[in-house]
């Protein structure tokens, strides 16, 4: 089985770059947000394991602040290989190797200085890459699949799911100056996708403006980009609700799969809440 999932990687045409610099502060806990705890594990172990098993990805590469690295390694590393960790190595470097990663590297002082300090790490033999963010855990293999398709198509693509709310844009003292027409609004989401040659490309000669996703980015070099409707449920964890919304939707899969324990039994405290107790898991 291991054989057969090294030949998957040899075939694969993307590398993964999972960006989870995140600071958490509107998640008023006291770790950056990647590493916050989810069901008991730390949101990025649930991230990596959603690309568990896609053929398409041959290398996963994450992106993190240079002190959560330092935590995990125990020195100064910027870069450093999953593939031969020793038996005594950080249980949650482990445990993304398990899950699939091959590399962690230190990110910088920008989202988009991590995702191009990831892009140095890529390997040469990959045609595309994806970047997707730390605290989308719920994004689909079917998604997924779909994305990767499209980007080989066109060359660039990026899951998006239609706007649905009603849009209102509101003045400094909280008043509404207008409705704003949804009909072609869509929110983006992640992973992003692109042919990586093309993506560097736009790093290296753009990287000193501000933007807010990898898709602007490639539109500053005049690239275009396909959208991918994603799933509702592939949602960006970033405050305490999200986090509520994130435990209850893996209880519910819990439920599916037989286990019948509650929500609040399963998981543990969320940020300044009371420590929950645990039940044992009902045997089979």
């Amino acid at each position: 089985m291991r054989l057969r999932w090294v030949s998957f990687r040899l075939m694969a045409e993307f590398s993964l770059i999972i960006v989870a610099g995140g600071t958490g502060s509107r998640m008023k806990a006291d770790r950056k947000k990647a590493f916050i705890q989810l069901a008991d594990e730390p949101l990025l172990l649930h991230t990596a394991r959603a690309f568990q098993g896609v053929p398409d990805i041959g290398e996963v590469i994450i992106v993190m602040p240079a002190v959560e690295l330092a935590e995990l390694t125990g020195g100064n590393d910027a870069n450093i290989s999953l593939a031969k960790l020793p038996a005594k190595a950080d249980v949650l470097l482990l445990q993304l190797a398990d899950a699939g990663v091959t590399r962690v590297v230190v990110g910088g002082p920008r989202r988009q200085d991590s995702v191009l300090n990831g892009l140095w790490a890529v390997g040469d033999a990959f045609e595309y890459v994806m970047i997707h963010d730390a605290a989308r855990p719920f994004v689909s293999h079917e998604d997924l699949k779909t994305l990767a398709q499209r980007t080989r198509e066109t060359g660039a693509a990026i899951l998006a799911h239609p706007v649905r709310d009603t849009l209102k844009r509101v003045q400094a003292d909280k008043q509404i100056s207008e409705t704003v027409s949804r009909g072609a609004l869509w929110g983006a989401q992640t992973p992003q996708a692109f042919r990586r040659k093309l993506l560097m490309d736009a790093f290296n000669k753009h990287n000193k403006a501000d933007v807010t996703d990898d898709a602007e980015m490639y539109a500053l070099n005049g690239g275009k980009c396909a959208v991918v409707q994603g799933s509702s449920l592939n949602f960006k964890i970033t405050t305490p609700e999200d986090l509520e919304l994130a435990e209850a939707l893996i209880a519910l899969r819990a439920a599916k799969a037989g286990d019948i324990r509650p929500a609040s039994a399963i998981f543990r405290k969320l940020p300044g809440g009371n420590t929950i107790f645990d039940l044992e898991r009902p045997s089979s």
